[in-house]
């Protein structure tokens, strides 16, 4: 059986934002402008629940070469958002403060692992200096936040929340989630409500973390497919429950899931969205299945 989603519009999640700023007495919204279709929506709603409060900080963060590579058309692409919403926003290069950092950090992470006898793995090291990036950005967001009495506007979707798919030290710090019960593909409908251009609605997911890398390269499975094993599962999860109240699959479930015979992708695709879902149930918190339910009208 199908169930009827409820997706809130465009116009309906800023009367919601709108409701909070003035309960609060909150003076403006705080947007970190990517050019990726999550922030651009989220701006977009921002934009209409306080046209003179939303706000928009453009960070770049990497390496010069990257800077004047691929990552230069992201700053492109973050200032024509701007522009299109008519939102004010700034730019602030992140990278020197970053690289400052990593050095920094890197070399105290060096002594502490001869200090302690733990060893230090290159790997981790890598990915704690890229991930170091998001930190960054959301600390500069929480700067303009506390300036401008405002709040910080979270980019996460609903589906790279199931995934885990965000950092707890970065997005996942945000004051508000406008877009957190969304498919990436609802996601997509609210920019193109708010009449983004369709290269930027359409533009292929990237946190821009290392050169080349790309969501869906690095997730090993399409947002189209996570989209639609996500509504399957939570309308599976009706009939019988198979997630638990940290939006993650149960175990106990894994096999019913994988031998159903409507399952909405391949068996080796869902057996990879569950693995990155179950890995990651340390990101998410207890009554988020409740939450998502109860934001797509889902009993």
């Amino acid at each position: 059986m199908t169930h009827q989603h409820h997706v809130k519009s465009l116009s309906e999640r800023a009367a919601r934002e709108r409701e909070y700023m003035e309960r609060g007495g909150i003076g403006a919204l705080i947007n970190s402008l990517s050019g990726g279709v999550d922030s651009s929506a989220t701006a977009a709603i921002s934009k209409q629940a306080a046209p003179q409060g939303a706000l928009g900080l453009i960070l770049p963060c990497s390496t010069e070469e990257e800077l004047e590579g691929e990552r230069l058309q992201d700053i492109v692409d973050a200032q024509r958002v701007a522009d299109h919403l008519g939102i004010p926003a700034v730019t602030i290069n992140l990278s020197d403060l970053w690289q400052m950092a990593v050095t920094l950090y890197s070399a105290a992470a060096r002594d502490l692992a001869a200090k302690s006898g733990i060893p230090l793995e290159e790997e981790r090291l890598q990915w704690a200096i890229n991930n170091l990036k998001p930190t960054l950005r959301i600390m500069t967001a929480g700067f303009f936040a506390d300036a401008f009495r405002g709040l910080i506007m979270g980019t996460g979707n609903g589906v790279e929340y199931f995934l885990g798919y965000f950092s707890i030290r970065g997005d996942g710090l945000s004051d508000r989630q406008p877009i957190r019960d969304c498919t990436k593909a609802e996601v997509r409908g609210i920019a193109s409500e708010a009449g983004l251009p369709d290269d930027l609605v359409n533009r292929v997911p990237t946190a821009g973390l290392w050169p080349g890398q790309t969501d869906e390269g690095e997730l090993g499975f399409t947002y189209a497919e996570a989209d639609r094993f996500l509504i399957w599962l939570l309308e599976r999860h009706l009939a019988t429950p198979v997630l638990s109240t940290t939006l993650t699959v149960r175990e106990e479930a894994v096999d019913a899931i994988l031998g159903a015979p409507d399952l909405p992708v391949a068996p080796d695709v869902a057996r990879r969205i569950i693995a990155q879902n179950r890995r990651t149930e340390f990101k998410r918190r207890p009554g988020d299945l409740e939450a998502l339910m109860q934001e797509r009208g889902l009993k």
